[in-house]
Order: C-alpha cells, then structure tokens, then sequence
C-alpha cells in the first residue's frame, strides 16, 4: 500500500516536471546555434537609432525572455510569436507565451489603451508599440 502510494506520488512529480520543461527546453533548442549577444549590442544594433527609450526598451525585452524562458541574449526583433517563438508542437495548449500576453494586457490597462494584440507580430512590434505607448503616457 505505501509502495504504490510512493510509486503514484513519483509518477505525478515526473509528469509535473515533463511538463514544465519539456516545452521550455524545446523552444531554447531552436536558438541553441544563434550567437549571444548583450542587450547593449541588441540596443545598438535594433533599437537606438529609434531613439526608443534604452531602459524601456530592456524592460520589454526582458520581460519576453523571462516569460518564454529563451535566453536574453538569444532572441532577435524579428523573432515572430507564432514562428520561432510559437509553442513546441504537441505543447500549444500549455504554453507560456500566453504570460508575455497577459504582461502586454497589464500594460495596455495602465496606460488606459486598447489595441489588438493580434497585430503584434514580432518581437519588434512588441517592443515599439509599448515604448511608443507608454511615451505618450508620461
């Protein structure tokens, strides 16, 4: 009785863990090969002629790597939400980019705006859209 009560606890855990991080460590395998670069690279490179707000701008970058767990310095502007950034096949339905969904709905209420975030597309227009929103907040 307390073998089996053991043995189910354990399979439980183990399906808790395959299922945080499979999909996780499947997303990060597509950005294994692409080279790392600093956020001071990336806000030169992608963002500073922009005259886009460096802090701000690394707020949101930020805030998208931690919610979809991909390293920092791994992901690029054009990285698009439903491509490189989609969910691992057989995992769409328990996904976090659903969290970088929720964290641009608790944006777009604080500056008292709405807009289809159907329309952001990339990892760019997500940055963009809330650097200029938020500029037009202060």
């Amino acid at each position: 009785m307390v073998l089996t009560s053991i043995i189910a606890i354990l399979i439980v855990i183990g399906g808790i863990l395959t299922w945080n991080f499979v999909p996780q460590r499947r997303r990060a395998k597509r950005f294994k090969n692409r080279p790392e670069l600093d956020f001071d690279q990336i806000y030169k490179d992608f963002f500073a002629h922009k005259g886009l707000q460096r802090e701000l701008v690394y707020e949101l970058w930020n805030e998208i790597a931690q919610s979809l767990d991909v390293p920092l310095g791994k992901i690029r502007p054009s990285d698009r939400f439903d491509q490189e950034l989609a969910a691992p096949k057989g995992w769409e339905y328990d996904d976090n980019l659903v969290e970088v969904q929720w964290a641009a709905e608790r944006r777009l209420k604080r500056v008292g705006v709405q807009v289809d975030l159907s329309q952001i597309k990339t990892i760019s227009d997500y940055v963009e859209l809330f650097c200029r929103l938020q500029g037009q907040a202060k």
